[in-house]
């Protein structure tokens, strides 16, 4: 018998990563073989949640939580398994980008483009330097800085053309990270979400 692997994540840039890495890294595994369920954020209390956790738990199958340290791996790892233990579900847990720094998805990414485009990135480091060191008449604080989703944008943006249906595959759902041009996938940056996924994904069989 087959177990179920539920794959929880906050959101949908994070679904499109998961399943094009999958698709990368175990190109046989039947879609079927696993779900990823979106929680709209860091939410493992929401009711729809525990149930179905619990569910999937019951029929003996596996949970994995993949969602970001943010700015603190340590505490947001031990709010997670305290949580866990409190509602009373059952998951195994990874956080982005390595599970064992501070970050997210987009940090995970950053380390994964093509050593090529990096100058794409280093202009985008100067703009926000420019930011940074500018003032405005009138203002009081610095100028803010874009938000790291916005850098991945960017980037990707610079690299697509300019009509509608290349300016589409810039949003998070419609992105292919699988294109060869844009990201590494074999990237050492990745062998803990590697090893993570293939352990649990592989091992389904009673």
């Amino acid at each position: 018998m087959k177990k179920s692997v539920y794959i929880f994540v906050e959101g949908v840039a994070d679904k499109k990563f998961i399943q094009d890495y999958i698709k990368r890294i175990l190109p046989d595994l039947q879609v079927d073989s696993y779900k990823i369920v979106v929680t709209g954020g860091w939410n493992i209390k929401d009711e729809d949640t525990k149930q179905t956790m619990n569910q999937n738990t019951d029929s003996s199958g596996v949970n994995l939580v993949i969602f970001d340290a943010d700015d603190d791996f340590a505490a947001r790892k031990a709010a997670l398994e305290k949580t866990r233990s409190e509602i009373g579900v059952t998951f195994e847990l990874f956080l982005f980008p390595n599970n064992q720094e501070n970050g997210t998805l987009e940090n995970l990414l950053e380390n994964i483009i093509l050593d090529k485009n990096r100058p794409i990135f280093q202009c985008w480091d100067g703009y926000e330097q420019c930011l940074r060191n500018t003032t405005i008449a009138g203002r009081d604080e610095p100028l803010t800085t874009p938000a790291k989703k916005t850098k991945i944008y960017a980037y990707l943006e610079a690299l697509l053309g300019k009509s509608k249906s290349e300016k589409k595959k810039i949003k998070e759902v419609e992105r292919d990270y699988r294109n060869k041009d844009h990201w590494n996938l074999e990237a050492d940056y990745l062998k803990p979400l590697k090893m993570f996924l293939t352990v649990h994904l592989l091992d389904r069989n009673d």
